[in-house]
């Protein structure tokens, strides 16, 4: 079975010869330890069965996330990634200060037009790159893993205080703006699955710790309907990543269509046997590794033990793909993420 048919079937419900390897995203320090610089050569280190696909953002004209890059630049490789250091505000309206998020500047009707940014198709996934990549792994799947969904940008574009106060001052402003990071964003995504996407993970931060960011009513009236429309567009499966707890918002997920989670943190709150015992029959589950208290540590048996948990709880009957339940960010260890597909190899067959 290859690696394309084994998330195929997994999406569709079906237990394949082996539960499939995924992750949303490795930081460069992970890069350079299992592929010497070479993004390409990492994910084969590892075994991943899916491809991610990335999309370049653009800050001031400069751009800082490449997308299917062959090579990791030195200046990249650091624990913050190409981020890091980087004082500016990017093309959504998003503030930076050396490298870390702290607020945005779109505020006003004045400022919509200043931070919907070009489609720069093209640029963003040259499909000249897209092309040799499928050329030299044609039996990967190939995710689009694109942190950039439309209402966790329209928050941080503008900024969390200014947001939640909108929603009571200016309730159509905020509306206006996910609408058009909703149109930008399709038509970012519809681009990709041409060049031969499988499946989207729309990465839209939605939750902390214990509960989500809005209420049920305000999600349900302000996301899932634009939600509907990416899915509506396209003609690939759409996955919902977001961080914290998200188990309020899930049915309102599969009611806009969603067909899979990806995160689904431990630490957060949620629950991996109590969401596939609910909604495994309707959602493929992609993740759940604690990369917060289990992969930034070297103990190994630790990691042996959660990726136990995470077959016990979500394996039978397919629909599961094994991953950090977030990204592979700088604080996991090389050692324990490793650790984490190797393991899943010996452990994740049916």
């Amino acid at each position: 079975m290859t690696s394309r048919e084994r998330v195929m079937i997994t999406i569709n419900h079906v237990e394949p010869d082996r539960v499939p390897l995924f992750s949303f995203s490795l930081d460069p320090k992970f890069i350079k330890a299992f592929g010497d610089g070479d993004p390409v050569k990492a994910f084969e280190f590892l075994g991943l069965d899916s491809f991610p696909i990335r999309v370049q953002n653009w800050c001031q004209g400069v751009p800082l996330l490449a997308s299917l890059v062959m090579e990791v630049r030195e200046e990249d490789q650091t624990a913050g990634g190409v981020f890091a250091g980087w004082n500016g505000i990017d093309e959504f309206g998003r503030i930076w200060k050396r490298g870390s998020y702290i607020g945005g500047a779109l505020k006003t009707w004045d400022d919509i037009e200043k931070s919907i940014p070009p489609l720069r198709l093209e640029e963003r996934t040259p499909p000249e790159l897209m092309k040799r990549y499928k050329d030299r792994y044609p039996d990967k799947a190939y995710a689009l893993n694109f942190h950039s969904g439309p209402f966790g940008l329209t928050m941080e574009s503008m900024g969390f205080e200014h947001f939640f106060y909108s929603l009571y001052d200016d309730r159509d402003l905020v509306k206006e703006v996910i609408q058009r990071r909703t149109q930008w964003y399709i038509e970012v995504c519809k681009y990709v699955e041409e060049l031969g996407a499988d499946f989207l993970v729309m990465g839209d931060d939605v939750a902390f710790k214990g509960k989500p960011y809005v209420s049920p009513k305000d999600f349900k009236e302000l996301a899932i309907p634009h939600y509907k429309r990416i899915v509506d567009a396209l003609n690939i499966p759409v996955f919902w990543h977001s961080d914290g707890f998200i188990e309020p918002l899930i049915d309102l997920a599969i009611e806009a269509g969603i067909q899979g989670l990806q995160a689904i943190e431990p630490p957060a709150g949620n629950d991996m046997g109590r969401i596939k015992g609910k909604y495994g029959a309707q959602l493929a589950l992609l993740g759940n590794v604690d990369c917060v208290e289990v992969l930034t540590r070297t103990d190994l048996e630790l990691v042996r033990r959660d990726v136990d948990r995470c077959m016990r709880q979500a394996k039978k009957g397919g629909g599961y793909m094994i991953a950090e339940s977030n990204s592979l960010h700088g604080q996991c260890t090389v050692e324990a993420v490793r650790e984490m597909f190797r393991y899943a190899l010996e452990v994740g067959r049916y």
